[in-house]
């Protein structure tokens, strides 16, 4: 494949959990979305660095934080946060409460301070290991672990107060 229908692929591949990841950092979908286009743009022109092409999206992810980080730096304005975009909902009651518990789980989590967020964010939406958090986030695996468990204390404690539902998040990757 050349260079440009592996870009496709990607795009196809990895948008969604860019854009995710991305969000966690900007507050704000349009500008996450801008972001991780940004970051496919600077893929594209550096895929030559890739060392792994089997599995690229640490390194995207890395990008995109990179890139976000960038675009905090050349602007300092207050991010007003939105909340997850409409999604098309089913037509039945059961589905509907389903959707409204998970973004009120999307929420919590991206209200988290972002050292927590993240983590987070690639560990149970994601599904990366500890180990490939740690090499996007440039992170030891136990700040990792600490900073998951930190985390999850925090949103267990806030959806408490909140009143969403108050069940204890546990530490697999289906608690969420």
């Amino acid at each position: 494949m050349n260079k440009k229908e592996i870009l496709e692929v990607w795009i196809d591949k990895y948008t969604n959990r860019l854009v995710r990841l991305a969000y966690t950092y900007v507050k704000d979908w349009l500008k996450a979305e801008d972001q991780v286009q940004e970051a496919f743009i600077k893929a594209f022109h550096s895929m030559d660095q890739l060392k792994n092409s089997n599995e690229p999206f640490p390194w995207l992810a890395r990008i995109v934080i990179n890139e976000c980080n960038n675009s905090f730096r050349k602007s300092w304005k207050e991010v007003i946060s939105n909340f997850l975009p409409d999604k098309i909902q089913e037509s039945s009651e059961e589905s509907y409460f389903r959707t409204v518990q998970e973004e009120e789980v999307h929420n919590a989590v991206y209200d988290l301070p972002k050292h927590y967020s993240l983590p987070i964010t690639l560990f149970y939406f994601d599904e990366l290991s500890i180990q490939e958090i740690s090499e996007i986030l440039n992170l030891n695996v136990g700040t990792v672990k600490s900073r998951l468990s930190r985390g999850r204390q925090l949103l267990s404690k806030k959806m408490k107060e909140d009143g969403y539902g108050g069940k204890r998040i546990k530490s697999s990757k289906n608690a969420l």
